[in-house]
């Protein structure tokens, strides 16, 4: 004789709510990183300007949070040798309206007469001819221009003029692009700007070469 064992259909429809419990959100598509192919109709990444031998570009890296940074690279192969270098600057992405984005970084590389791939300079304003010589950070000896011990009662300010410490350069403001997610291409205008507004940008998967 054949059993069968029956289930009430309320039973059944819980069941079926079960499958929907405990599933994870899908990721947002712009999550992963992302490398320039092309500025201002200009194929990117390109040869430096001064030196052929030196290939520069630029990549968004993305995370989970949204969160990520801008990256500006230079990378180069020299007696076989691979030298890779670059500079970058936090950003978060604004995805309340994917597939279009805004992308909030927070200093700007690409202000005009600016040099991106350099490292920062300083400049000096005290007010006399600088000798070249190096401050060590060592005590003062005491000694004016002659090497001969200052005496009791010498102007030491008039044997040695004051320099005001040099002055780093302020980090330039932010910027932001506002992209459209197609498949595997971001295509973004940065705010405000006249030069390299125009970006394309494409995903880079695992098994390219960075």
């Amino acid at each position: 004789m054949e059993q069968r064992s029956k289930i009430p259909g309320l039973a059944l429809v819980a069941l079926s709510f079960t499958q929907c419990t405990g599933r994870e959100q899908a990721a947002d598509p712009i999550i992963g990183d992302w490398r320039a192919v092309q500025v201002d109709g200009e194929k990117h990444p390109q040869s430096h300007a001064y030196d052929a031998q030196l290939l520069v570009g630029e990549q968004l890296r993305i995370g989970d949070d949204l969160a990520g940074e801008l990256a500006l690279y230079q990378s180069a192969e020299l007696d076989g040798l691979d030298y890779n270098s670059e500079r970058v600057s936090d950003l978060v992405v604004d995805a309340s309206e994917a597939p279009k984005y805004r992308i909030e970084v927070a200093h700007d590389f690409f202000e005009v007469g600016q040099e991106p791939y350099e490292p920062p300079s300083y400049y000096d304003v005290g007010g006399y001819d600088d000798t070249g010589d190096v401050d060590t950070g060592s005590a003062d000896s005491g000694t004016d221009d002659t090497g001969a011990p200052a005496e009791e009662g010498d102007d030491l300010a008039g044997l040695r003029p004051l320099k005001l410490p040099s002055v780093p350069q302020l980090a330039p403001g932010g910027t932001a692009f506002v992209c459209t997610l197609e498949r595997d291409t971001l295509t973004c205008d940065r705010e405000d700007a006249d030069e390299l507004k125009h970006w394309v940008f494409t995903r880079i998967r695992p098994e390219d070469e960075v």
